[in-house]
C-alpha cells in the first residue's frame, strides 16, 4: 500500500525543481509514497530532469516512484486534478515546484493524522520568501484547542472553530498541508475556473467535509520569489492573478451550495472579510474600481481589519476618497522594494 501521494504541478520548473524531489526523498521514516508530476506544457528542461530521478537509486531506496503525467498548458488547477484522480495514497499532499519540506514532514503529518481520526487534514507551520521579505505563518494562537484535546501543543492540535481561525491567519497554502486523500477526492478537487485563490478555495469548501489539525512547527519552506527574475516580470506575474480576481459570491458559490447556513454563520463571516479584502485588493488593481467598491461596501462588517482593509473601510465613503486610494494602492505595487 502507498502511505502518500505528493502532487506537483510543474511549469518551466527545470532550475530548480531538484529542490524540492530531493527534500520529498530526504523524508525520513520509511514510507512507501509516490510524486505525481504533472507538467503544464513546460518549454523548458523540466520534463529531462524529471526523467533522470525518475531512474535514480536514491528514489528507489527512499521507497518512492514516479508518476509522469503531461498536459498542455491549461494552469495548475487542472494539473492538480489529473493528479488527484491518479493518486493511490492513503494521504495526499500537494507542493509547488519551487518550495521544499524539511526532513519531518512526511512523519509529523502523518503521526498527527494516524492519532485524530476526525481531522481530514492537518497543517504546518511555514516560511515563505516573497519579494517583500520573508514571513512564518501563521501566528501562533493562545486559544484554538479543541475540548477534547488529547496532545500535547507541540505536537499538533485539532482546530475548534476553523473559519474564524483560518479567516484570521489564511494559514493554509499548497505545500502547507498533508490530507486523506478519500475526502481530496469526495471533493472534487480544485475548481478550475477559478484562477487566483482557487487554493483557498479549496481549504475551505475540504473544511465542510471534516476537522483540520495545526502542527505550530516550520516544516514547510516557500521559494516562490527565486523564479522572479525583474520587477517587471513580478508586475507581469500579478497582473495576471489580479485580472482574473473573481467577486466574493463567486468565489465561494461551492461553500454555499453545499452548506448553505454559511451565510449566516458569524465564524464563516470572518473568512468573507478577509477574500473580500485580497480579493478587491486585486480588482482595484486591475482596473475594475466600480466592482472593488461594490464588494468592499457589501461586506464592510467583515472585512479584515489590517492596514489595507481600514483603509478601504475609510476610503468606500465616497468615489472621490476612493479614487484616491487606488491610485495610491497602484502606486504602490508598482515602487514596492
Amino acid at each position: 500500500m502507498i502511505d502518500i501521494s505528493v502532487v506537483i504541478p510543474v511549469y518551466n520548473a527545470g532550475d530548480f525543481i531538484h529542490t524540492c524531489l530531493d527534500s520529498i526523498i530526504a523524508q525520513e521514516g520509511n514510507h512507501k509514497y509516490e510524486i505525481i508530476l504533472v507538467d503544464d506544457g513546460s518549454t523548458d528542461n523540466s520534463v529531462e530532469v524529471i526523467l533522470r530521478y525518475e531512474k535514480s537509486e536514491e528514489l528507489v531506496k527512499s521507497g518512492g516512484r514516479i508518476v509522469l503525467m503531461q498536459q498542455q498548458n491549461a494552469g495548475p488547477s487542472k494539473a492538480r486534478n489529473r493528479a488527484i484522480e491518479a493518486a493511490r495514497g492513503r494521504y495526499l499532499a500537494f507542493i509547488d515546484a519551487d518550495d521544499y519540506w524539511k526532513p519531518e514532514f512526511f512523519k509529523r503529518t502523518m503521526d498527527f493524522l494516524d492519532k485524530h481520526e476526525e481531522c481530514i487534514g492537518v497543517s504546518v507551520l511555514q516560511q515563505v520568501d516573497t519579494v517583500s521579505g520573508t514571513h512564518v505563518s501563521p501566528k501562533i494562537p493562545n486559544g484554538g484547542l479543541s475540548d477534547n484535546d488529547t496532545c500535547r501543543y507541540a505536537d499538533g492540535y485539532v482546530i475548534k472553530d476553523f473559519f474564524s481561525f483560518w479567516g484570521e491567519r489564511m494559514h493554509i497554502c499548497p505545500g502547507g498541508a498533508m490530507m486523506r486523500t478519500d475526502v481530496v477526492k469526495a471533493t472534487g478537487g480544485m475548481r478550475e475556473d477559478l484562477r487566483i485563490t482557487e487554493d483557498l478555495e479549496f481549504w475551505g469548501y475540504s473544511a465542510l467535509f471534516g476537522k483540520w489539525g495545526l502542527i505550530p512547527e516550520v516544516l514547510f519552506m516557500g521559494c516562490g520569489a527565486q523564479t522572479v527574475t525583474s520587477r517587471e516580470d513580478w508586475i507581469r506575474r500579478m497582473k495576471r492573478r489580479w485580472d482574473n480576481a473573481p467577486t466574493v459570491a463567486e468565489w465561494e458559490k461551492r461553500l454555499v451550495k453545499k452548506c448553505p447556513s454559511l451565510l449566516q454563520d458569524k465564524s464563516y463571516h470572518v473568512v468573507q472579510g478577509a477574500i473580500c479584502r485580497n480579493l478587491a485588493y486585486c480588482q482595484l488593481l486591475s482596473g475594475r474600481t466600480l466592482l472593488a467598491r461594490k464588494e468592499v461596501i457589501k461586506y464592510s462588517k467583515y472585512i479584515t481589519k489590517d492596514a489595507i482593509g481600514k483603509l478601504m473601510g475609510l476610503a468606500k465613503l465616497s468615489s472621490l476618497t476612493w479614487w484616491g486610494l487606488c491610485k495610491f494602492l497602484k502606486w504602490r505595487e508598482w515602487h514596492r522594494k
